[in-house]
């Protein structure tokens, strides 16, 4: 236990001076699997081609190149899936360099993580790798994303921070090549697109919040109309004015004629006199 904290003490002290620079090896084994007679195309953004992972940890400053061995990696991937692999520099001109391609694939990286045995305590430096493969249909018409995670890990080494992490990222791109070899033909728009069966393009954000609005914020209609009355029946009720006793005419009460209240019968005290 002692001897390991001195090697990884002295790592540290090391490392500090220049920082530790991790490139993974760019040839890794192809994986066995059954070839797809089909022509599909890749574009591989600038930023997944030159991608590095940077920073810094205990003092100590950590680069990891991703970009250029993930190029070559999935690259030598997809060419083991698929008869005929073409490079594109636009996914909407993917047609233009290929009429027979059935689909573009993009790759992007989500994340890169890793632990050192400082951090766990341990004896093992781990990596974590999360990428995105973006895919369009022929047209260039972005229709689906896939996250494909790996890990990897390896035991640290004396006085060495470097080989340990490059292997558990070597490690980890290898968990995800196998999880996109097994994964990616079997989800629903790949299978259709591989078929030669159309696929819409996703919508856009704008799309998504007017439809998730619908009609939010639109004049509320007014009452519906009563229905009109069946045809022979009877129309609507109308009340009747109030009716005066037949041959007579109301007329105005009577100068004062507030102020006597009447009685029971409705009679003054002058008309009970007369």
């Amino acid at each position: 236990m002692i001897r390991r904290i001195v090697a990884l003490g002295l790592a540290a002290v090391l490392a500090g001076c220049g920082g530790i620079k991790v490139e993974p090896k760019q040839q890794l084994p192809p994986p066995l699997i059954d070839q797809l007679p089909v022509t599909v195309a890749v574009y591989y953004p600038a930023e997944f081609r030159s991608y590095v992972h940077q920073e810094e940890r205990y003092q100590v400053k950590y680069s990891v190149n991703l970009g250029p061995a993930h190029v070559v990696k999935l690259q030598r991937l997809l060419q083991a899936m698929f008869a005929r692999v073409v490079e594109v520099d636009d996914p909407a001109r993917a047609v233009e360099v290929d009429p027979s391609v059935v689909m573009v694939l993009e790759p992007r990286f989500e994340d890169y993580a890793f632990l050192t045995p400082r951090d766990m305590a341990g004896d093992y430096f781990t990596v974590t790798i999360r990428y995105r493969l973006n895919l369009f249909n022929p047209r260039g018409e972005r229709v689906d994303g896939y996250v494909f995670t790996g890990y990897g890990r390896e035991k640290s080494i004396l006085l060495s921070n470097t080989e340990p992490l490059v292997l558990a990222t070597q490690r980890a791109m290898r968990d995800a090549g196998a999880k996109i070899a097994v994964e990616l033909t079997s989800q629903e728009s790949v299978k259709r697109l591989l078929a030669g069966l159309a696929v819409e393009p996703e919508k856009t954000e704008a799309e998504e919040v007017a439809e998730a609005l619908g009609s939010f914020g639109a004049p509320s209609p007014g009452p519906a109309p009563a229905p009109p009355p069946a045809e022979g029946g009877p129309g609507p009720a109308i009340l009747p004015a109030p009716e005066s006793a037949p041959g007579t005419t109301p007329d105005p009460p009577p100068e004062g004629a507030g102020d006597d209240e009447p009685d029971a019968a409705g009679a003054t005290p002058e008309s009970q006199a007369g």
